[in-house]
């Protein structure tokens, strides 16, 4: 198993983070043209603790990756962390815990921290999400100015 942490400063206070966080079209809008959930597209309502959502994953959007399994395990408002459980292909394991926390009134630091077990495949699926969170970290940080 291992475990990738990125995180970054957003120019929007810390509660108007974590309202987008738990929005299914904030995740779809930072992840766009890197991967699609087709069972989240139109989808307005925000995620609920304990459900689970199973729908393919396209990378880039055209590529059928795996079906995936999505578990919202835990929703945490007092410290906004969002966990999330997932699996699906070669993946057995993707625990991701989101974390937003404030540093200012008007700035908070987000953090996305993903625990990974993905077999003989692991160094690689580590070396995606990588590069996808920060990929989606760059689209928060152009999202943040419009969630104050």
């Amino acid at each position: 198993m291992r475990t990738v942490t990125v995180s970054t400063l957003l120019d929007a206070p810390a509660d108007a983070v974590w309202a987008a966080v738990k929005r299914p079209g904030s995740f779809l809008a930072v992840s766009r043209r890197l991967l699609s959930v087709p069972a989240l597209r139109g989808r307005t309502e925000p995620w609920h603790e304990g459900e689970t959502v199973r729908s393919w994953i396209f990378l880039f959007g055209v590529i059928p990756f795996s079906y995936h399994h999505l578990t919202v395990a835990s929703i945490d408002d007092h410290r906004r962390i969002l966990r999330s459980d997932e699996r699906g292909g070669p993946i057995r394991v993707w625990r991701h815990d989101i974390e937003v926390v404030p540093v200012s009134p008007t700035r908070c630091r987000y953090e996305d921290r993903i625990e990974i077990d993905a077999g003989f495949l692991t160094a690689l699926v580590t070396g995606y999400a990588h590069a996808f969170y920060r990929l989606r970290q760059r689209r928060w940080r152009q999202l943040a100015p419009t969630l104050r």
